[in-house]
């Protein structure tokens, strides 16, 4: 019998649930340009444990700290966004390394092109990121990690 532990020890739980947890966050985003803090706060808070147990701790306060900084120079930044980007560090850092990719390759086409003030959903390709790892982790596990990236 599986037991919770052994779940959250799986890359495919946590990214398919990382995956369902940010779709309606992704869809606010792309809509209103706003994540709601009761969808951002949530996943922040269950990151930390999550980060302990996933041996991704380092890697979620890095994130945590750049994300600080990054508030505090740019004030536009998006809070929420930050707050996914952390918790995404400890549930599934592949996924989180995707929708970065994704999110900067969309900011640096938007500012070639001089459309300097345009918003991005940051929330859509950090969902996009997600479900593109659970892809990948059940391409690993249907081919063989020997077959797989």
């Amino acid at each position: 019998m599986t037991s919770l532990l052994d779940l959250l020890r799986d890359p495919l739980f946590r990214s398919t649930v990382l995956t369902l947890w940010l779709l309606p966050c992704a869809i606010q985003d792309r809509r209103t340009r706003h994540v709601s803090n009761w969808l951002t706060v949530p996943l922040f808070i269950v990151a930390w444990p999550v980060a302990l147990l996933t041996g991704h701790f380092a890697l979620t306060f890095a994130v945590f700290v750049g994300v600080y900084v990054a508030t505090k120079l740019e004030p536009r930044a998006g809070a929420a966004d930050g707050k996914l980007m952390v918790g995404l560090a400890a549930v599934a850092p592949p996924a989180l390394g995707i929708g970065v990719l994704m999110e900067a390759a969309v900011f640096v086409v938007l500012r070639l092109r001089g459309r300097q003030d345009e918003a991005i959903p940051g929330a859509l390709f950090l969902c996009v990121g997600s479900l593109l790892n659970a892809v990948l982790l059940v391409a690993q596990r249907i081919i063989g990690p020997s077959q797989c990236l």
